[in-house]
């Protein structure tokens, strides 16, 4: 019973340690030293320290990426600044491409802006665009033939 309650202090110790370490709370040196301490070899330490660390320069490129990718689909990137600033992350050119392609394709899509279904109804009405657009309009937001009849047929034409 000892040997077990024993073990559970020291696997709870190095979960502590471990998550210590990982949230930057203490450094390597210490974290290394309290694993060695609760009798964890220090191979063993070692391999799981270079494990967070590997983690953490994995979501550091990450957040990076998101970033890139954030400007690159507002515009504030252009195709060659984009390429460059992923190029800087030592990815490679495939991983590089492979992003590319996917924001592209995401940032025509994005780009590709729609009225508001009342906004369409009001520009109707108004005789801003023709029945026809209004009715094109409401068919590309996801309307249905018995939405868009109803939608028509509610509207009060002057």
């Amino acid at each position: 019973a000892e040997a077990y309650i024993r073990e559970k202090q020291t696997h709870s110790a190095q979960e502590d340690i471990i998550k210590a370490f990982s949230n930057r709370m203490i450094d390597r040196s210490e974290a290394s030293s309290l694993l060695t301490r609760i009798g964890l070899a220090y191979e063993l330490s070692d391999y799981l320290l270079d494990d967070i660390e590997y983690k953490r320069e994995w979501d550091r490129v990450d957040a990076q990426i998101k970033g890139i990718r954030n400007l690159y689909k507002k515009g504030q990137y252009d195709l060659d600044t984009t390429t460059a600033e992923l190029a800087k992350l030592d990815l490679p050119s495939d991983t590089i491409t492979l992003l590319m392609d996917q924001w592209w394709y995401e940032k025509k899509a994005a780009a590709v802006k729609t009225w508001s279904k009342a906004e369409t109804i009001s520009f109707m009405k108004s005789g801003m665009i023709t029945k026809e657009r209004g009715e094109r309009e409401l068919y590309n937001m996801g309307y249905d033939d018995e939405h868009v009849n109803v939608y028509m047929e509610s509207i009060q034409w002057n």
